[in-house]
């Protein structure tokens, strides 16, 4: 049902989500040369995987993007489509904490001199603000369902 606004907001999230397997999300200047962190760990400037593993990224990233696909084919079952909105919200919330945990933890390891935030790293907040506009969507059917159903 790609005429629904919320369904669109939810295909946002899960392009966006993906979009966040495409690249570093930070880099790390050290003496040793620039360090990038990406969703499966910290790698060298030859490509190299560093000694801190981010598995757990990996894992937020992709409940995030599966779960907001999931939601997009759920419209029939509008109560189960707000609380996956409300999980992928919190899901988001951990997954922005756990990215600022990776920054810091590797910037103190691996000694930084500098960190460099690329463009992905605003992407899980522009997440948690499309999944609440499709959870208003979403709500916003409910309540109009609702309101049919008193009438009749």
């Amino acid at each position: 049902m790609l005429q629904r606004v919320q369904t669109l907001y939810l295909l946002g999230v899960f392009i966006l989500i993906v979009l966040m397997f495409t690249g570093p999300i930070a880099d790390f200047s050290t003496e040793a040369g620039v360090l990038s962190m990406k969703h499966s760990g910290i790698f060298n400037s030859q490509g190299e995987k560093m000694q801190l593993s981010t598995w757990p990224l990996t894992l937020f990233f992709f409940l995030v993007a599966a779960f907001s696909f999931i939601n997009i084919f759920s419209y029939k079952k509008r109560v189960r489509q707000m609380r996956l909105c409300i999980f992928l919200i919190l899901v988001s919330c951990g997954m922005v904490g756990i990215m600022f945990y990776y920054t810091w933890v590797s910037g103190i390891k691996f000694e930084s001199t500098q960190t460099l935030y690329q463009w992905r790293f605003v992407i899980p907040p522009i997440a948690i603000v499309f999944l609440y506009l499709a959870f208003r969507g979403v709500r916003k059917d409910e309540l109009m369902v609702k309101a049919y159903d008193r009438i009749r």
